[in-house]
C-alpha cells in the first residue's frame, strides 16, 4: 500500500514526504506530551500547593496549541499530496490504459480496470488526510505516551510498550481472518455486476431464443454466492472483533494492575495512580481508533491494488521516440521478416510467423484466409494496436517500433467487424476521429459511408443520439457511422476488419465505392470473405496458419487454380444456395 502511494505520487511531490513525516512525527509527540502532562496537573491540584498546578497548566496549553498548529499544517501538506495523487493517478492509469496490449483486457482485468478508474476520485483525495494520518498517529502516539511515562513510573511504561506488539498483533490478526473474506466478497460483487450488465444487455436475443429463464438463473446464482460472501464476511468479523477486544482488556487490566500496585507499594500517591489511570485509558484509544479505520484501510488497500493491477499492468517497452508520426496522406506499408506470438517471451502460440509484405501506397489490398490465420491480427500490427514478436512494421519511412505505443495507431485508421459507438450523438461519434474535422470533411465522410441517407430520416438529424454502444441504430447503420469517423480521419492508411458483413449487399457496394474511391488516397487494406469486395481489389494476400501462400491480382489467382481460386468457388456456391420446402409425394 505505501509502495503505491509513493509510486503515485508525482516525483516532484517524493521530497515532501519526508517534511509530512516530520510534522505527524512532531504532532504525535506533542499529543503525548499533553496526555502525559495530566499527571504532574492532577497531583499539583491534589498536593499541598494547588497553585503549582498553573505551571502544568500552561505546559499542557502550549502542548496543545502547538499541536494544533502542526496538525493544521499537516493538513494542508496531506491534501497537497491527495491532489497530487488524484492527478497523477488519473494521467498514469488513463495512460496506462492506452498502453496495455488489447489482449490483456479479459473479463476480470476489463473489471478491475472499470474500478481502478471509477475510483480515481475524491477518495484518493483524502487518502493522506483521511486515513494515511490518522493510521500513523495511532501507532505512535501509544509508543510516544509509553516512553512520555519512563520518567514518571518506568513500570507502567515498561507494561504499556510491551502492550503495543500485543494490541498490534491483534489488530492484524483480526484483519487476516478478514481479508480473505473481504476479496471473496468483493470478487463475488464484481461477478454480480457483471452478470447483471450481461442479463440486462443480451435480453433482445434472449428473449428470441427463449433463454431468459436460464439467463436469469445465472444472475441468480451469482446473486446467491455474492449474498453467501457477504455473510461469510459478516460471520468472519465476529471472531476478529473478540480477538481485539479480548487484547484490549487484557492489556487494560495490566495497566490498571500495575498503577494499583504501584499505589499500594506507596510509589505513587492516590491523586498520581488517578491520573496514571487516565493516561492508561488515553493510552488504549488509538488501538480502539485504528479498528474502526480497518474498514477503510482494506477498502483503500483494494483501490491501490486495483490501480496497480493497471498500473503495473504487462505493456511494451516505451520506446524512444514519443512523438508521433510524421506520415503524410499517402505512404506504403511494408513488413519484415514479422513473427507474431500470443503469451509471454513469445511462448505462446504462433499467429504470424515470417511475413514479408509490401503494400503499395494507394492500392486497395484484400487479405482473405480461413478462420484463425492471422487477418485480424496483421490489421492491428499495420494499426499499432499489437506489438512484433520480432521484426518490424514500417509505415512510410516510420517505424512502428520506434513510437511510443499511445502514439503508433496516428498513422492509420479502421472500421472493425463489431462497431463500437460511444455514448453521445452521431456528430459526436463521427467527429471522434477527426475533432477538428471542417464541416466539409464532415459532410464528405457522411456521404460516401452512406449515413445522410438514414441520418436524413431521424428528426434530430446529426444530434440523434446514438443510446449505449450504440443501440439506438440497427447494426448497418453503426457500421456506417463507424466507417464514417474513419474515413474523416487523416492518416496515411484505411484498414478495415470485416467493415461490411452487417450490410445488405446495396449498402455493402455503396461503402466499397466509397472506400475505393476514398479523396484521400491511402494505401487499403481490406479483410473480407466477400466477393463482391475482394473484385474491387488491386491485389489479394490469401493467408494460412500464418504465411502467405497467394500474392497476387483477382483474375490471375483466379486462373491459378490455387487456395485462392478453391475459395473463390466455395463462396460462388455458398451465394447461390436457397431454402426450400420438402416436395410432399
Amino acid at each position: 500500500m505505501t509502495r503505491t502511494i509513493l509510486q503515485l505520487l508525482p516525483p516532484e511531490q517524493r521530497a515532501r514526504v519526508t517534511g509530512y513525516l516530520g510534522l505527524i512525527v512532531t504532532s504525535t509527540i506533542l499529543r503525548a506530551v499533553a496526555v502525559v502532562l495530566v499527571v504532574p496537573l492532577v497531583t499539583a491540584l491534589f498536593g499541598d500547593d494547588p497553585a503549582e498546578a498553573w505551571r502544568w497548566v500552561a505546559a499542557l496549553t502550549v502542548a496543545v496549541v502547538a499541536g494544533w498548529v502542526v496538525d493544521s499544517i499537516a493538513s494542508r501538506v496531506g491534501f497537497e499530496l491527495g491532489f497530487a495523487i488524484l492527478d497523477h493517478a488519473q494521467r498514469d492509469v488513463s495512460a496506462q490504459v492506452a498502453r496495455i496490449p488489447l489482449r490483456w483486457f479479459s473479463e476480470d482485468n476489463s473489471a478491475t480496470t472499470r474500478r481502478a478508474i471509477a475510483t480515481t476520485g475524491p477518495d484518493l483525495v483524502g487518502l493522506v488526510g483521511y486515513l494515511v494520518t490518522p493510521v500513523i498517529q495511532a501507532i505512535l502516539l501509544p509508543v510516544a505516551i509509553g516512553l512520555a511515562l519512563l520518567p514518571i513510573a518506568w513500570q507502567l511504561a515498561v507494561v504499556a510498550l510491551l502492550s503495543v506488539p500485543l494490541l498490534l498483533g491483534a489488530l492484524w490478526a483480526s484483519g487476516r481472518i478478514t481479508r480473505h473474506a473481504d476479496q471473496v466478497a468483493a470478487d463475488a460483487n464484481s461477478a454480480l455486476t457483471e452478470r447483471i450488465l450481461e442479463f440486462a444487455r443480451t435480453q433482445a436475443a434472449l428473449r428470441a431464443a427463449r433463454r431468459v429463464e436460464p439467463a436469469r438463473s445465472r444472475t441468480g446464482a451469482a446473486l446467491t454466492a455474492q449474498h453467501g460472501a457477504t455473510v461469510r464476511l459478516l460471520l468472519l468479523n465476529i471472531p476478529g472483533q473478540v480477538l481485539f477486544s479480548l487484547a484490549s482488556q487484557i492489556a487494560l487490566v495490566l495497566l490498571a494492575g500495575t498503577t494499583a500496585w504501584l499505589a499500594v507499594r506507596g510509589t505513587v500517591g492516590a491523586a498520581e495512580a488517578i491520573a496514571l489511570i487516565v493516561v492508561a485509558v488515553r493510552f488504549l484509544e488509538p488501538f480502539a481508533a485504528l479498528g474502526d479505520l480497518a474498514p477503510a484501510i482494506e477498502t483503500s488497500r483494494n483501490t491501490l491494488r486495483d490501480i496497480r493491477a493497471v498500473v503495473d499492468a504487462p505493456g511494451p517497452v516505451a520506446a524512444a521516440s514519443a512523438t508521433e508520426q510524421p506520415l503524410g496522406e499517402v505512404a506504403a506499408v511494408t513488413l519484415r521478416d514479422v513473427r507474431f506470438t500470443y503469451g509471454d517471451n513469445g511462448s505462446g502460440p504462433v499467429v504470424l510467423d515470417g511475413l514479408d509484405i509490401e503494400f503499395r501506397s494507394g492500392e486497395i489490398t484484400a487479405i482473405v484466409g480461413p478462420s484463425g490465420s492471422g487477418k485480424s491480427t496483421l490489421l492491428s500490427l499495420v494499426a499499432g494496436l499489437e506489438t512484433t514478436t520480432s521484426g518490424a512494421v514500417r509505415v512510410g519511412e516510420t517505424d512502428l517500433g520506434t513510437l511510443d505505443v499511445a502514439h503508433r495507431p496516428a498513422g492509420a485508421t479502421m472500421v472493425f467487424q463489431q462497431p463500437y459507438l460511444f455514448a453521445g450523438t452521431i456528430r459526436d461519434n463521427v467527429l471522434a476521429g477527426n475533432p477538428a474535422a471542417t464541416a466539409e470533411e464532415l459532410a464528405t465522410a457522411l456521404r460516401l459511408a452512406r449515413v445522410d441517407e438514414f441520418v436524413n430520416r431521424l428528426p434530430d438529424r446529426l444530434d440523434t443520439l446514438v443510446g449505449d454502444a450504440g443501440t439506438a441504430l440497427s447494426g448497418g447503420e453503426r457500421q456506417r457511422v463507424s466507417i464514417a469517423r474513419a474515413l474523416i480521419k487523416p492518416s496515411a492508411v484505411l484498414l478495415v476488419d470485416e467493415g461490411t458483413s452487417a450490410l445488405d449487399a446495396e449498402n455493402e457496394a455503396a461503402v466499397v465505392t466509397a472506400i475505393s474511391g476514398d479523396p484521400r488516397g491511402r494505401t487499403r487494406i481490406i479483410v473480407t470473405h466477400r466477393l463482391s469486395t475482394i473484385a474491387g481489389a488491386d491485389r489479394v494476400l490469401f493467408l494460412e496458419e500464418g504465411r502467405i501462400v497467394e500474392d497476387g491480382g483477382v483474375a490471375e489467382l483466379r486462373a491459378a487454380g490455387g487456395r485462392f481460386a478453391e475459395f473463390w468457388a466455395h463462396q460462388q456456391d455458398a451465394a447461390g444456395w436457397r431454402l426450400a420446402t420438402a416436395e410432399r409425394n
